[in-house]
């Protein structure tokens, strides 16, 4: 093996120094832009999280995190990367220990290296601090003023040797001291804001003056609170009555009411404005708080998960001798602890005295009723010159516009029919002869698949009985009147002498009957043991379409005439909406209007009508009808009283390219019977007639009719 040195200039030696470099390179790079980063201006939490992905691809951690204190003193985690991967969740002993750990570090104000699995008693014998994983731990604080504010933690590979894990510790030191920069400046242009603040609160005063609408007095109110207080939500909430409603809250074009969130921030303000006092929320919840306030604070933060909440009721001086509740208030709400809890309730109560005359104000112009009739009514007042002659003027027009309108404007004519859904293709099965309904097969109902040749009913005829029981006989007396005489003329002597011309006739005789026999049984498919018996067979596969057959049928005498059960033929599991269409009933005085309708379109043209299924009577449906689907004939049926009334049968189809795929019924919502309302569109007609047709032709008939 070769063990000489490598010569200066050799191409390992180059290359390694260009690693060197690049390395080199790169850090200087973390560093400028660590050190852009902290003479910009951006959001404290956006400078943590920019700050740790540069640090950890720049020392090539294995995880990392930003620790910053709270005004409370409890530290936070304000952004991390892998932080599950480290190892701290691995039992109940491993969070403690980094929490004490980190602790310490706060109190003493000392960074560090720590090694894997380095522990040290603490405070107590039960309490330790040190690192559980299996990683160094590079721990560096962030310092302000002398004070600790937070911490730079970094895990890092066990396998790097001392040196390079304590230039790692001096490189990230340096870099924590940029975030101290950023900081400092970023308190800078804080205070040199303020003057900024006064400037846009003179603005806000301005404009949420401007106006009396509720709605835009609240939602400048959110809008322009929020970018004053420098919260992250603003929402205002008013009470014209018991309950609250909110009113607006900033970045939303509309409240939806119905949210979660919106209906456990209204009953929060509600238990906050009939509490009376003002509620302030920093992470904890107080015990003390009432019962009411404390269970929708609970419900709420579990919904918004608010860092800092604050809730002021707004009492107008004008509602100080009252005893009422406040009649607004507001909610600011923090996601992002950034300014101090005491700052923004100052900055709210600023807001607050000047919303609250505002929304007052809102609210009682609200309270006008019809201000939108009310308004337009004192201006035109005025210019007619005088209360009476706007009265009269404004009566005439409106009832001359409501007669033009009646006249002059068409509005669709509809006449109202009722009907069922059913198959297009069905029948009514049939006794081919007169009998008696002995038995229903079971497991038949409506809606029941049958196949073709299934048996539906067990019938029973005495005539049918007797004839076969006729026809056997005679079969069975020619059998025995043709045996004897074979054997008396033996093999091959058929055709001899009147034996054999007796035994052809007999014979022949026998097969005549055997074959009507046959083709009774086959007619009225009877039972072949039992005679009198016999079946009722399904023609075609389909679905029983008939209800309540078994109560009406069983022990009945039927003739071939009279309807037993209805069967549809369609296929229930692969509905298709052409398969199916409605029978309408369209009452006698109904049915001169369609007629009329139809006579003054070309000839082949079709009617819309508007369908609605009971069983959705929130959804219409688009059909079609022809003149030919129209019957010539009124049948007589009892109405909903009991009364007679003439109905003309019509039917309706449901599919084809000129209905829209939006209006077509779909084929899966259908079952057989299916009851639906209808309403036949006979084209357009005046405003007044479509509306009231029924009360002239009721006119007609009564009054003007006797007098023609």
């Amino acid at each position: 093996m070769n063990n000489e040195p490598i010569a200066p200039g050799s191409t390992a030696n180059t290359l390694e120094m260009q690693q060197i470099e690049q390395a080199r390179k790169q850090v200087n790079q973390v560093a400028e832009e660590i050190a852009h980063l902290a003479e910009s201006d951006i959001p404290p939490a956006q400078m943590y999280s920019e700050f740790l992905q540069r640090i950890y691809f720049a020392t090539q951690a294995h995880a990392g995190a930003v620790w910053i204190r709270t005004p409370q003193g409890n530290l936070q985690l304000q952004c991390q990367i892998n932080l599950r991967e480290v190892g701290l969740e691995q039992n109940a002993e491993t969070r403690p220990m980094h929490d004490e750990l980190l602790r310490q570090a706060i109190t003493q104000g000392k960074g560090g290296i720590i090694k894997p699995h380095y522990s040290q008693a603490a405070n107590g014998p039960d309490s330790v601090a040190g690192n559980p994983t299996d990683f160094i731990i590079i721990l560096v604080p962030i310092l302000q003023e002398k004070q600790v504010i937070g911490l730079v933690e970094l895990w890092q590979d066990p396998s790097r040797n001392a040196n390079a894990m304590q230039s790692l510790y001096q490189f990230v030191v340096r870099m924590v001291g940029f975030i101290s920069l950023f900081l400092r400046n970023h308190q800078l242009r804080q205070m040199v804001g303020q003057q900024e603040l006064w400037l846009k609160l003179e603005t806000f005063t301005r404009q949420i003056h401007n106006s009396l609408n509720l709605t835009e007095v609240a939602y400048l109110i959110a809008n322009e609170a929020r970018r004053l207080i420098e919260v992250d939500r603003v929402s205002v909430a008013t009470r014209s009555s018991d309950k609250c409603q909110v009113s607006a809250i900033s970045g939303a074009d509309i409240v939806e009411k119905r949210s979660n969130l919106v209906q456990l921030m209204r009953k929060l303000f509600d238990s906050v404005i009939e509490w009376g006092e003002r509620l302030v929320y920093t992470g904890t919840l107080d015990g003390t708080l009432p019962p009411k306030v404390l269970k929708s604070l609970d419900a709420y933060l579990a919904e918004s998960n608010s860092k800092i909440l604050v809730i002021a009721p707004l009492q107008d001086e004008r509602d100080k001798g009252s005893k009422k509740p406040a009649r607004s208030a507001l909610m600011m709400e923090c996601f992002e602890t950034v300014l101090a809890t005491e700052q923004l309730q100052a900055r709210l109560d600023v807001v607050g005295r000047h919303a609250c005359p505002a929304l007052y104000n809102a609210l009682e112009y609200q309270r006008i009723p019809m201000r939108f009739i009310w308004l337009p009514l004192a201006y035109l007042q005025d210019g007619l010159g005088g209360k009476a002659k706007a009265i009269t003027a404004l009566s005439l027009t409106g009832v001359a516009i409501l007669i033009l309108a009646l006249i002059l404007i068409p509005f669709p004519l509809k006449m109202d029919a009722s009907g069922t859904a059913l198959p297009k293709n069905r029948i009514w099965v049939f006794s081919p002869i007169t009998g008696k309904v002995e038995d229903v097969m079971s497991g038949l109902a409506s809606g029941t698949e049958v196949t073709k040749g299934k048996a539906l009913l067990t019938m029973f005829d005495s005539d049918l009985e007797k004839r076969i029981r006729e026809l056997q006989g005679e079969i069975d007396a020619l059998a025995n009147k043709i045996n004897p005489l074979a054997q008396r003329m033996g093999e091959g002597g058929e055709g001899r002498g009147m034996d054999g011309i007796t035994a052809f006739e007999a014979r022949v005789k026998r097969e005549q009957s055997i074959r009507m026999l046959e083709d009774l049984k086959n007619r009225t498919n009877a039972h072949p043991t039992k005679p009198g018996y016999y079946y009722i067979n399904s023609p075609r596969a389909g679905i029983i379409l008939s209800a309540d057959f078994r109560e009406n049928l069983l022990g009945r005498q039927v003739k071939p005439s009279d309807p037993l059960i209805r069967i549809g033929f369609t296929d229930p599991r692969r509905p298709k909406i052409s398969d199916w269409e409605v029978e309408l009933k369209i009452p006698q005085k109904h049915i001169g209007q369609i007629l009329r309708a139809f006579e003054s379109l070309p000839a082949n043209t079709e009617l819309d009508v508007d369908i609605m299924l009971k069983t959705e009577p929130w959804r219409s449906y688009r059909g079609r009808i022809r003149r030919d689907k129209i019957a010539f004939q009124a049948n007589n049926q009892k109405d909903s009283n009991d009364e007679a009334e003439a109905v003309v049968m019509a039917w309706v189809r449901l599919d084809g390219n000129d209905i829209p795929e939006d209006d077509r019924m779909p084929a899966g919502r259908l079952i057989t019977g299916t009851e639906v309302s209808t309403r036949i569109r006979c084209g357009n007609r005046a405003m007044g007639y479509s509306l009231f047709y029924g009360v002239w032709e009721f006119l007609f008939e009564k009054v003007i009719f006797p007098f023609t």
